[in-house]
């Protein structure tokens, strides 16, 4: 038994994927080429342009991340997780940006969704609690 997608959204299906095995090769910016090509088919999709911001984010583009995961949250909203994650990510931007007051409206929108998926609410929580600092790695 299989499921008929439609052409167009294969298409993007299968560019988001080839995105995201660039991204655990670490290599961001073949990544956001890729999800580009499915936003070239689907301009709508929330989860190429969720992909495309958590590779700026990745990259410290923050502006770029930024407003990636705005179009995500503008687009279809599928998979339905990447409303709540848009705004996770996009209060983390800000509270990394000084936007405090901006950050915590971001992560009480991700808890007014009630989305849970990958424990969204746990970490929409801990960080309206405490400003998101970025990770030193070394």
């Amino acid at each position: 038994f299989s499921i008929k997608l439609p052409d167009k959204e294969v298409e993007v299906r299968v560019a988001v994927a080839r995105g995201e095995e660039l991204v655990e090769q670490s290599q961001p910016y073949e990544a956001v080429r890729e999800y580009q090509k499915a936003l070239d088919v689907n301009r709508n999709s929330s989860l190429a342009n969720f992909r495309i911001g958590e590779a700026f984010f990745a990259m410290n583009n923050y502006q770029a991340s930024a407003n990636a995961f705005r179009e995500a949250l503008n687009g279809d909203l599928t998979p339905k997780w990447t409303e709540v994650w848009s705004h996770i990510y996009l209060g983390k931007i800000y509270d990394l940006t000084g936007s405090r007051e901006r950050a915590l409206r971001e992560y009480q929108k991700a808890l007014d969704t009630n989305d849970n998926t990958q424990g969204a609410q746990n970490e929409a929580q801990r960080w309206l609690n405490e400003p998101y600092k970025a990770v030193k790695i070394g």
